[in-house]
């Protein structure tokens, strides 16, 4: 059995669904067998690696797995990436059967979890996209994941999102994962500014005084990373003779949660 790794942030804009592509497009890289799941109803992450199932009215989806009970295996597709299979969000039918789960009460926050164990033995990595908000998708992920990994912008508000975020994990921590384990804390958006520095610095203050590591060196705002996610093309595939390294970034960055996430789940 593999591992699951949870991608979040209250806080919208953050990159969060960018970096969830790119930490899928460093893990196939690397060989493994890899499951994406958008449990966003902006369905972004669909748009990038299955986009003929973004949109909703499908047949099989996240939506009706977490809101009627559908079997997740049927809801599996191929992406437009090798080694990768997709779960599609549904669009507005994941708000639907959020709201579905609101109003239910035992076991609601499990489904994902139980839902996943059907396939787990197929993948070496699966990732959880969330939804920018601590609703009962993201209470579902985090439910589910064996780690979490947090993105963040350096920006003023970021530390409030980040508290936000923590006092959700430890609710999740005390009913329904104890398990969970935070594999770290990815900045994205970063660009050379002295308030951007001290922003980035207080972050990392914040993060280590929660035993929370940063995932250094940020990733910096540039307008190709979201051009290439947008074309559903990978980092080590666009055309800028940046882009290469900064693949190979996210690779590390790969690494050190897997390797985080495996030592604090022996």
């Amino acid at each position: 059995m593999g591992m699951t790794v949870a991608v979040a942030n209250q806080k919208g804009g953050v990159g969060k669904t960018l970096t969830t592509a790119n930490l899928v497009r460093a893990a196939a890289g690397e060989g493994l067998r890899v499951l994406a799941v958008d449990a966003d109803a902006q369905a972004n992450l669909t748009a990038t690696l299955a986009p003929e199932y973004q949109g909703a009215g499908l047949e099989h989806s996240l939506a009706t797995v977490l809101g009627s009970g559908d079997r997740l295996d049927a809801a599996i597709v191929a992406s437009e990436w090798a080694g990768v299979d997709v779960v599609p969000a549904g669009g507005e039918d994941l708000a639907d059967a959020q709201q579905t789960l609101v109003i239910q009460k035992a076991g609601r926050e499990l489904r994902l979890r139980r839902a996943l164990a059907s396939v787990a033995a197929r993948y070496d990595l699966v990732v959880l996209d969330c939804p920018p908000s601590l609703d009962q998708l993201t209470i579902n992920a985090l439910s589910a994941a064996d780690a979490l990994v947090i993105v963040t912008d350096p920006g003023q508000y970021a530390l409030n999102g980040l508290d936000r975020l923590l006092d959700t994990i430890d609710i999740v921590r005390e009913y329904t994962n104890p398990a969970l384990v935070i594999a770290g804390t990815i900045i994205n958006g970063y660009a050379y500014t002295r308030r951007m520095d001290r922003w980035c610095a207080d972050i990392r203050s914040a993060a280590a005084a929660l035993g929370i590591a940063v995932l250094d060196p940020p990733i910096h705002r540039l307008t190709w990373i979201a051009e290439a996610q947008e074309a559903g093309v990978g980092l080590d595939q666009w055309p800028d003779p940046k882009a290469a390294a900064l693949h190979e970034m996210y690779v590390d960055k790969l690494r050190a949660v897997l390797a985080t996430a495996g030592e604090r789940t022996r």
